[in-house]
């Protein structure tokens, strides 16, 4: 079945993170936060430093920051730094591939969901993804009313 490797899960993760917050986080702040492993974590930093989508600086108030705007970057990004291109079958690239090609019952539908799906992931944008991500976070507002212990 289709599915993100840990890699790419966690540099979604990771992304997302700084595009909530205007100042630059430490590889250790962002482990702690989402209880990651920090190596995992430091590797993923370097390796979107690397690809450009992040920036880092060293020093006191160092640490990571998005190299571009949120609404710049896409999931397609992302997977091509930390995952292989996407490919839900081997014919949507290279028909040469399938062996069954000339009588195969499924091809049309399986490069067409192939095709929505990297549709998907070319148009959505890490400014969507904190959008989302800030809709199921629970908002907890100070309560006017005392809490009653009860004993």
């Amino acid at each position: 079945m289709l599915k993100l490797s840990k890699k790419t899960d966690y540099a979604i993760i990771l992304l997302t993170h700084l595009g909530e917050v205007n100042i630059p986080v430490s590889a250790h702040n962002i482990a702690k936060n989402y209880q990651l492993p920090y190596p995992m974590v430091a590797n993923i930093l370097k390796l979107l430093v690397s690809s450009g989508l992040i920036k880092s600086a060293r020093g006191k108030n160092g640490g990571y920051v998005l190299a571009r705007p949120a609404e710049r970057i896409v999931l397609s990004d992302i997977i091509k730094v930390t995952d292989n291109p996407f490919t839900l079958v081997e014919c949507a690239h290279d028909e040469d591939l399938c062996k069954v090609q000339k009588c195969c019952p499924t091809k049309h539908t399986l490069i067409a969901l192939h095709n929505k799906i990297q549709q998907f992931i070319e148009e959505t944008t890490l400014s969507t993804i904190i959008k989302d991500a800030k809709l199921i976070k629970p908002i907890f507002k100070d309560s006017k009313y005392e809490i009653t212990h009860l004993s």
